[in-house]
Order: C-alpha cells, then structure tokens, then sequence
C-alpha cells in the first residue's frame, strides 16, 4: 500500500500539536521560526527533539547560537505563529514582544512554557532533521493555556 503525499498531508494535519517559536540572537539579530512538531525525548539528561525541514533557511543561522530558545506559544499568539511561520528570518521577530538571556536565546512574553538549551545532535529523517536538544533551565506560566495547531489552524483548547 503506498500513501500519497496530500493523503499523508491530511492525515498529520488531524494531528493537534503545539506551536512552538524557537529563537536566538545571531550576528546582533534576533531570528526565530515557529515549529509544530516537538517533543520531549529524556528526563535524565533533560531532553527534547525538534523537526526542521531540510529546506529551511532558518535553522542554519540558529544552528550559529549559543544558545537556543524554545518557547509554547499561548492561544492569545496566533498572530505570533502566523509571523514566524513566514518571510525573512530576521524580520520573523519585528514586533513581537521577547526577551533574550545572556547565552543569547530568545522567549517570547506570556509564553505558556519556556526552555533554554544546546543542540547536541541532528539527526536526519526524510525531508526533515531531527534536532537534539539539552534542555538547560526552563519554566511554565499556569495561567496560560497552549495554542494549538490542528488542521492547518491556530486554535485554542477548550476546558469543560
């Protein structure tokens, strides 16, 4: 049986995920991307694992940091996911309220969680890389709930 790529598509896009912006300080400039498929890998080394599709243009320039960030955007960032989604790496983050650590990693405010951490290793997967990352201090924000990308849509979870 052979599956189709719109076929294949579809299928992932009926898979909810988090929107996560990953971003950095390169060269004096912030660059950011917003990724969607992410998890978390090991507790002991403190691990979580990023895709990144072969053809991004971002991710060599984050690769440069010393650090990166990693943060869950919260379902008031739609605009936020849609900004980092498109154009020019170093005009992904022009107007968008972050703030930036001492290693040079990016958060985004009001993120529903946060990490700061290290690439350790790339490993490749088809059309895309899987990105190793050592987390190195993190946080979350309980009042914020996750914006969720489902069905080629932001959209926010809804508590009963």
């Amino acid at each position: 049986m052979s599956v189709d790529q719109p076929t294949l598509r579809s299928f992932f896009g009926h898979i909810p995920s988090g929107v996560l912006a990953v971003g950095a300080v390169v060269d004096s400039q912030p660059v950011g991307m917003a990724v969607s498929s992410f998890t978390n890998v090991s507790i002991d080394p403190p691990l979580i694992t990023i895709s990144i599709r072969n053809e991004s243009e971002t991710w060599p320039l984050l690769r440069q940091a010393r650090s990166i960030g990693g943060s869950i955007l919260a379902e008031q960032h739609t605009s936020v996911g849609t900004k980092l989604s498109k154009g020019l790496a170093h005009q992904r983050l022009s107007d968008v309220a972050f703030t930036a650590s001492d290693n040079d990693a990016i958060f985004i405010e009001n993120a529903a969680a946060w990490f700061e951490g290290v690439s350790v290793a790339e490993i490749p997967a088809g059309d895309h890389s899987l990105v190793l990352v050592q987390v190195q201090r993190l946080a979350t924000n309980a009042d914020s709930m996750p914006l969720i990308f489902h069905k080629s849509k932001f959209a926010g979870i809804r508590h009963d």
